[in-house]
């Protein structure tokens, strides 16, 4: 669980170090100007508000949500918003695929597969002991400060889902950031799960930024689809056509409606 813990400060995407920079901020108490409709695109869905930050956060407690996938149609991953989100991959750890909403960062997604030990039950709560295992290597070289960690258990294809969150800081040597997080370990394959989170970088927002990942927390994570019946991987263009799962959703489309879990 320590592993885990401190690997939420460096797969908090590193707050995802490009999305630490700072703008002029309002206090969420105090009314803002919201941005102009047209003024909100991917690069930047705050838009032209006066805070940025804190307008790309009220969008993604309030827009619907939707799902985006990853360039083989392996999975759905829930995002509110999903217009506005960027698909990429992360540098510095494995992960299949990661989104992340603005230029700015201003909040990030990420889904790493985890390969289960041989003999291991693919269960949601081992496959967040194999992941703590993992984390191990990765979190070398950052400063991690978390409060006590939540953990919250419900159900994904009648199994337990785990899902866990936390609020803290990390720095990595040449800037630090608050941020709030969350994830969840999915059984989805024979011999590995899916690790699936967000992590909202606070930016003087930490009561918005809270709320966003609880927004997560209690609507999104436990909508999360696992599209191939094998563990997915990352396909080069050496490999042989993939079969289009038939309840695949097209890139950047809005599923209908999520399946119950």
């Amino acid at each position: 669980m320590r592993i885990v813990k401190e690997l939420v400060g460096r797969a908090a995407l590193v707050a995802l170090v490009a999305g630490c920079s700072a703008s002029a901020q309002t206090p969420p108490s105090a009314p803002m100007r919201p941005p102009s409709p047209t003024s909100v695109t991917r690069r930047e869905p705050g838009g032209d508000a006066p805070d940025p930050q804190r307008a790309a956060l009220e969008r993604l407690l309030k827009e619907p949500w939707g799902a985006r996938g990853d360039k083989d149609e392996q999975l759905l991953a829930p995002i509110p918003d999903w217009e506005h989100w960027k698909r990429l991959r992360y540098w510095g750890f494995d992960n299949l695929v990661g989104f992340r909403y603005g230029n700015e960062y201003r909040a990030m997604t990420v889904a790493h597969v985890q390969v289960m030990p041989e003999g291991m039950p693919v269960k949601s709560e081992t496959c967040m002991r194999a992941f703590e295992d993992w984390a191990r290597p990765q979190i070398k070289g950052f400063d991690v400060k978390l409060e006590p960690f939540r953990v919250k258990v419900t159900r994904w294809r009648d199994q337990p889902l785990v899902i866990q969150s936390v609020d803290g800081w990390v720095s990595w040597g040449i800037g630090s950031a608050d941020f709030s997080a969350a994830w969840a370990a999915y059984p989805a394959y024979p011999d590995a799960c899916l690790i699936y989170g967000v992590a909202v970088p606070w930016r003087d927002q930490g009561e918005l930024a809270k709320k966003v990942r609880d927004r997560f927390i209690e609507e999104g994570l436990v909508t999360f689809q696992a599209l191939t019946p094998d563990k997915p991987y990352r396909h080069t263009h050496d490999d042989p056509p993939v079969e289009k799962p038939n309840s695949a959703t097209p890139e950047g489309a809005t599923p209908s409606a999520p399946p119950a879990h």
